[in-house]
């Protein structure tokens, strides 16, 4: 028995102590990050080359980390380095972000430097490591002049190579962006924490827009040339504005919080010229949060709850919410907060159901898709692309609008009425054309409509079943 403890109290020893030394190098390793972080911006030969090819932006101190840090931080060290780099993102990346949020004043200057605020709203683009997508998407934002009524920011999340490192990026030396890349990878979890926190609490604007890395905002700008490309740079912006517009119109309105472009295209059941500015307010988690935005008198209210969240999840690996202990820890906090003790563990479930917590249940959203979605993969999922395009599809509303022309479809009783004699129209055209002799019954006409109202149709389904082909 005595050897038998003695046995025990040995490992038990020389476990502690090896806990110990692992918590002395984590601290230490957060210790360095932040010394070198608050040392101030610094430019490495890469980030030379690229102002000396025009480039503008504003880059933060975390972007210019000495060379070992870079290594550490910046996805380059080596492969047999990475399982010991993956177990100290948490733990450094809760470091980080904590010390931004414990003083608002000094992470402006920490992370911009001497960054001019011009406007009243963000837009901030959010990406990690596609970089395929990535250097699709960021052109169809940055390709217009219209872009100087905002302020314009790229997030990068940590422990991926910077995505100006090929120099595939190109960025209109005209434009003025701030380049933030995180030391640590947030994961999603922390990363929509840290945007919201940024744009409101930290920068003090007044609406925050959120593209995320995998959607392109009409492309058509990167395919056009000579004359027809000034009027696709012109439309780029559209999206943009017309999700600004709708969050002043949000103010007003006691149950909505987020707005959001609609990821689903209805277009084969709308009439265009009439409801291409048209917004109904749908169910808050209906749909993805791909592109959105948000006012801060809504984030205000939320903000507490959001915190908590925070506080939870940090220090975690996120992508393991899943699993104990993480998963228990939120559902215990849905519990005390009193949310749905079925819905989802992730942050955007959280946000939703935060807003929805002070009357917020809904959100605005197009009724016609305004960006085009090419995510058919991501960190927990795969899909086969041909799949994801027949879910989705390829096109996007390509028109005209008028922004500030932007209209709740649903406060006018007419508005309604049109929308659903166009789908009636439009299936019976298409029933006429590949269905000889057959018409849409009521109750195919009645749940069209329906789901066109409530957020929910996938047109490009319908006309699949109707047609039996897989473009239309």
């Amino acid at each position: 028995m005595a050897a038998t403890l003695r046995l025990r109290y040995a490992h038990s020893f020389c476990l502690h102590c090896r806990l110990l030394f692992a918590a002395f190098l984590a601290c230490y390793a957060v210790q360095i990050y932040i010394t070198a972080a608050a040392a101030g911006p610094r430019f490495d030969r890469r980030e030379a080359a690229l102002h000396e090819n025009g480039y503008q932006g504003i880059w933060a101190a975390a972007a210019s980390e000495p060379k070992a840090a870079q290594n550490t931080f910046g996805g380059t060290a080596q492969a047999s380095d990475r399982g010991l780099e993956e177990m100290s993102q948490p733990a450094l990346a809760a470091a980080y972000m904590d010390s931004l949020l414990a003083d608002p004043v000094a992470a402006q200057t920490r992370l911009l430097g001497d960054f001019t605020k011009r406007s009243k709203v963000a837009v901030i683009y959010m990406c990690f490591e596609r970089m395929e997508m990535i250097h699709r998407a960021i052109p169809a934002i940055l390709g217009s002049e219209g872009l100087a009524e905002f302020d314009f920011f790229i997030s990068q999340d940590g422990g991926a190579a910077s995505i100006f490192e090929n120099g595939t990026v190109s960025i209109p030396s005209d434009i003025q962006f701030a380049y933030i890349r995180h030391p640590a990878n947030l994961c999603t979890g922390l990363h929509h924490h840290f945007v919201k926190a940024f744009a409101f609490d930290i920068m003090g604007y007044d609406i925050l827009l959120i593209v995320e890395e995998d959607n392109i905002i009409h492309p058509q700008a990167l395919q056009e040339q000579g004359a027809f490309k000034a009027l696709y740079l012109a439309r780029q912006l559209q999206s943009l504005q017309l999700l600004r517009r709708m969050a002043q119109l949000s103010v007003s309105e006691p149950e909505i919080g987020i707005v959001s472009l609609l990821d689903m295209d209805m277009s084969p059941f709308l009439d265009a010229e009439r409801f291409a500015a048209g917004l109904i307010p749908v169910v808050g988690h209906m749909g993805h949060l791909w592109v959105f935005g948000l006012h801060r008198v809504k984030y205000e209210l939320a903000r507490g709850c959001l915190r908590d969240y925070y506080d939870v999840i940090k220090g975690h690996e996120y992508r393991a919410k899943h699993l104990p202990p993480l998963r228990e820890a939120i559902q215990a906090l849905m519990q005390a907060k009193g949310f749905p003790p079925t819905t989802a563990l992730s942050q955007d479930r959280w946000f939703i159901n935060s807003l929805a917590k002070f009357g917020f249940a809904k959100r605005y959203q197009t009724l016609f898709r305004f960006f085009k979605p090419i995510g058919n993969y991501g960190l927990h999922f795969r899909m086969n692309e041909s799949r994801f395009y027949d879910i989705f599809g390829h096109s996007m509303y390509d028109g005209r609008i008028d922004p500030n022309a932007a209209f709740d479809v649903t406060k006018d009783p007419n508005n309604c009425e049109a929308v659903k004699t166009s789908v009636r129209e439009r299936l019976t055209a298409l029933f006429g054309k590949y269905r000889t002799g057959a018409s849409p019954s009521e109750v195919l006409v009645n749940n069209t409509y329906h789901g066109i109202l409530e957020g929910r149709l996938n047109g490009l389904e319908v006309v699949r079943d109707i047609t039996g082909k897989t473009h239309y």
